[in-house]
């Protein structure tokens, strides 16, 4: 009787270590990449909103001659609110000035950038064309009615990776 031995085919335990380990080594060289991705979608995502926010402002200002009332207060750097486009604040048209997102808001109404921060707004409330950006204690101004910003992923005011409309 001739026995034949028949081919197994398959992997070894050995094998499947290495292709393991291959792709492990793969993941942690694309791991940087990929968190340097994600971190410039935020950042376009926060750009993208900083300028519709200061357009949605803008918009007010065109439809009713004025920038929300009670917004004297926005004359320096605050937080911005959801409440700051609503009828309360002279929107007696009850228009739509500004889509958001409800997850993109805390407790407190305040608009929320990607890295959970609120995002700040000056408004040029006097009508001499200039706003106060101060941030910190360091005081800047721009040209222009509206400014609005992110403190980006740091959360520090004044740092090379705020997001600005300016």
């Amino acid at each position: 009787m001739n026995k034949t031995r028949q081919n197994k085919r398959g992997f070894t335990l050995i094998e499947m270590l290495l292709v393991i380990v291959i792709i492990a080594i793969l993941v942690a060289l694309l791991f940087p990449a990929i968190k340097q991705a994600l971190l410039r979608a935020e950042i376009a995502k926060a750009k993208t909103t900083v300028l519709s926010i200061a357009t949605a402002f803008k918009a007010f200002n065109s439809q009713y001659g004025y920038w929300p009332n009670g917004a004297d207060d926005l004359s320096s750097p605050q937080d911005l609110k959801t409440d700051y486009l609503t009828s309360t604040y002279g929107n007696s048209l009850n228009i739509t000035f500004l889509d958001y997102s409800s997850k993109d808001v805390d407790s407190s109404n305040h608009i929320l950038d990607p890295w959970k921060k609120p995002y700040k707004i000056a408004l040029d409330t006097k009508y001499i064309n200039s706003v106060a950006t101060n941030c910190s204690g360091s005081s800047s101004t721009i040209s222009g009615g509206v400014a609005v910003w992110s403190l980006g992923p740091d959360g520090s005011c004044g740092t090379s990776d705020d997001v600005t409309s300016w």
